[in-house]
C-alpha cells in the first residue's frame, strides 16, 4: 500500500512540475491541446444530448449528459493548470460515464451499439497524457478501457434495458456521432502521439551530442541583497541548437530528463560555472561570489551523482562553498532518506544546497526539517498573489519566520518590479533574483556587470 502511495505521489509531482516548470514544453503544449479537444467535445456533446432528452422528456438520460457537460468544463480548467488530481478525476468521470450509456445503449435490430466506441480514444489518451511512469493510469486503466470496448462489443453485457434505453427514434442519430466524433477524438489523439514521438527522437538524437559538440550555453541571473549589491548568480541552461537556434529550457529538458541525457547536461552546466567560479577566484571584487546550479531530480537518484559532482569541482579548483546545488521540490518525490543521504554527502564536501520552487506544494515543513538543505527559494507565484491579497503577504511573512527558525536563508525569485521589492524587504526578506535586477546573461557579460556594480 505504501508503494502504492509512493508512485502515485511521484508521478503527481511529475505531472504538476511539467505544466509549472516547463509550461510551454513540446508534451505540455500537447496535453493542453487534448484537454481542450476533450472539452470541446464533452461540452457540444452534453450540451445537445441534454437538451435533446430533456426534449424526449427523458430527464434520467439529461442528467448523464450534463455530468459529461460538467467533465468538459472540468477539462477547460485543467489546460489552463495542470492538477494530478483534476486529471485522474477526468478519466475516471469518463469512464463511468461511458460505461452508463454502453450499458443502456443496447442493440436492437437495426441500429448496433455504439457508445462502447469511447473507450478507445479515452485508453490512449490517458496514455499519453500519463505515460509508463504511473502503473495505474499509464498501465492499468488503459487496460481496463479496452477490456470494456472487448466486452461490450462483443456482447457480454447485452441485456434487455428497453426500458430505460434511449428513444428509438432518434438511435441512428446517437450512432452516428458517436463513431464520428469518437473517430475524430482517436485521430487527433494518435497525430499527437505520432508527432510527439518523432520530434523525441530527432531531438534526442540532437541533444545526445549536445555535449560534445559544444552545444550547451549556460546563461546567469543575478542574486542580490536588500541594497541590490550582487551575491551570487544561478546557472540557466541553455542549447546552442545547430538548426533551431537558441533553445530555452522548456524545449529539452523534460525531454533530456526522460532519456537520462540530464546527467551529462547537469554535469557540463557545472563544469561551466566552476570553471567562472576559477575565474572570479583571481578577482578580489568577485571571488566571494556563488553560482547556483539546478539538479533534476533524475540526477539525485543516480548512484553516481555524488562522486560526479565532486569530481568536477575538484578538477576546477574551486571553493565547494562557493556551489549552491538548487533542489526541484519534484525532487522530494524520490524516498527522502536517500535524497537526505547525498544532500549531507555533498554538504559535508562543502557545497551548500537550496530548494527551489518552495511552496509549489510538494513539500511538509517535516520533509524540509529532514532534508539538509540550507536555504529556501520561495515561489514567484507568491510574490503575485502578495500585491493583491493581504493573507498571501501574511503567508511570505511566516514563511520567512519559519525559514528563520529553521536556521535557513531565504531568497524571493521572479522580482519584477520597484513596488514588489519594497514589500519583501519591509516583510524582513534580505536575497532576491528577478528582472528587476538582471536578465540572464553570459558569463563574460555577468563578471562585467557585477564589476561596473561594484566601482
Amino acid at each position: 500500500m505504501v508503494d502504492v502511495e509512493n508512485e502515485k505521489q511521484t508521478h503527481y509531482r511529475e505531472v504538476e512540475w511539467l505544466g509549472k516548470k516547463f509550461p510551454k514544453s513540446d508534451r505540455a503544449i500537447k496535453i493542453r491541446i487534448l484537454l481542450q479537444l476533450n472539452t470541446l467535445v464533452c461540452t457540444v456533446l452534453g450540451i445537445f444530448w441534454a437538451i435533446c432528452y430533456s426534449f424526449f422528456s427523458r430527464i434520467d438520460l439529461a442528467f448523464i449528459f450534463l455530468a459529461l457537460f460538467l467533465v468538459g468544463v472540468c477539462s477547460y480548467f485543467s489546460a489552463k493548470k495542470f492538477s494530478y488530481h483534476y486529471l485522474v478525476g477526468i478519466a475516471h468521470a469518463l469512464l463511468l460515464i461511458v460505461t452508463a450509456i454502453s450499458l443502456i445503449d443496447s442493440p436492437i435490430e437495426d441500429v448496433p451499439r455504439s457508445a462502447h466506441v469511447y473507450f478507445l480514444p479515452l485508453a490512449i489518451g490517458v496514455v499519453f497524457v500519463f505515460n509508463h511512469k504511473h502503473k495505474y493510469m499509464g498501465i492499468i486503466f488503459p487496460r481496463m478501457c479496452l477490456m470494456l470496448f472487448a466486452i461490450f462489443g462483443v456482447g457480454f453485457l447485452d441485456m434487455d434495458v428497453s426500458s430505460i434505453s434511449p428513444p428509438e427514434n432518434i438511435r441512428w442519430i446517437g450512432c452516428i456521432s458517436n463513431y464520428l466524433f469518437s473517430m475524430m477524438v482517436l485521430a487527433c489523439i494518435l497525430k499527437l502521439h505520432i508527432s510527439n514521438i518523432n520530434e523525441k527522437v530527432d531531438l534526442a538524437f540532437s541533444l545526445a551530442q549536445a555535449v560534445s559538440n559544444n552545444e550547451i550555453v549556460v546563461h546567469y541571473q543575478i542574486q542580490v541583497d536588500k541594497y541590490g549589491n550582487p551575491l551570487g548568480a544561478e546557472a540557466l541552461v541553455r542549447w546552442m541548437h545547430r538548426e533551431r537556434g537558441l533553445l530555452s529550457p522548456d524545449k529539452f529538458i523534460p525531454l533530456a530528463e526522460e532519456s537520462f541525457l540530464i546527467r551529462d547536461i547537469g554535469l557540463e552546466v557545472l563544469r561551466q560555472s566552476c570553471e567562472l567560479l576559477q575565474k572570479w577566484s583571481e578577482d578580489p571584487l568577485l571571488q566571494k561570489k556563488y553560482i547556483a546550479v539546478n539538479v533534476s531530480p533524475v540526477q539525485l537518484i543516480d548512484d553516481g551523482f555524488v562522486s560526479d559532482v565532486i569530481e568536477v569541482v575538484k578538477a576546477a579548483g574551486v571553493d565547494p562553498g562557493l556551489i549552491e546545488l538548487e533542489l526541484t521540490e519534484s525532487a522530494l518525490s524520490m524516498e527522502a532518506e536517500k535524497a537526505s543521504l547525498k544532500i549531507q554527502q555533498l554538504r559535508d564536501f562543502g557545497i551548500r544546497w537550496a530548494l527551489d520552487d518552495f511552496g509549489s506544494g510538494f513539500s511538509s515543513l517535516a520533509i524540509l526539517k529532514s532534508l539538509p538543505v540550507q536555504k529556501i527559494k520561495i515561489d514567484r507565484q507568491f510574490i503575485k498573489d502578495a500585491k493583491a491579497n493581504e493573507s498571501s503577504k501574511n503567508l511570505l511573512k511566516k514563511i520567512l519566520e519559519i525559514s528563520e527558525l529553521m536556521g535557513m536563508e531565504a531568497i524571493v525569485e521572479g522580482v519584477e518590479d520597484q513596488s514588489q521589492h519594497a514589500m519583501l524587504v519591509d516583510l524582513g526578506y534580505a536575497q532576491f533574483q528577478g528582472y528587476f535586477f538582471g536578465r540572464p546573461k553570459l558569463a563574460s557579460d555577468l563578471t562585467d556587470s557585477i564589476r561596473s556594480s561594484k566601482s
